[in-house]
């Protein structure tokens, strides 16, 4: 189904939080960018990183205080 692999592929770092992500749809393999905790998913670096300056501008997702806070009460953590 789907196997994480390192960034060596990625035209810059992999924010953290983020793994690089390899899955097949119809046959075909597709790389793209998931947070394993939202389970949000980009299909190019540049829509990854637009998406984190924008998240951690608005204090969003995994990048809000509140995430962490929900995570260990969810027992996530």
């Amino acid at each position: 189904m789907a196997d994480q692999k390192d960034n060596k592929d990625s035209p810059g770092p992999i924010p953290e939080g983020w793994v690089s992500h390899t899955k097949f749809k119809n046959g075909i393999e597709v790389k793209t960018y998931l947070c394993p905790a939202t389970e949000q998913e980009f299909y190019t670096y540049e829509d990854l990183m637009r998406y984190v300056r924008y998240a951690k501008a608005a204090k969003l997702s995994i990048y809000s205080p509140e995430f962490e806070e929900n995570m260990k009460k969810e027992g996530q953590s």
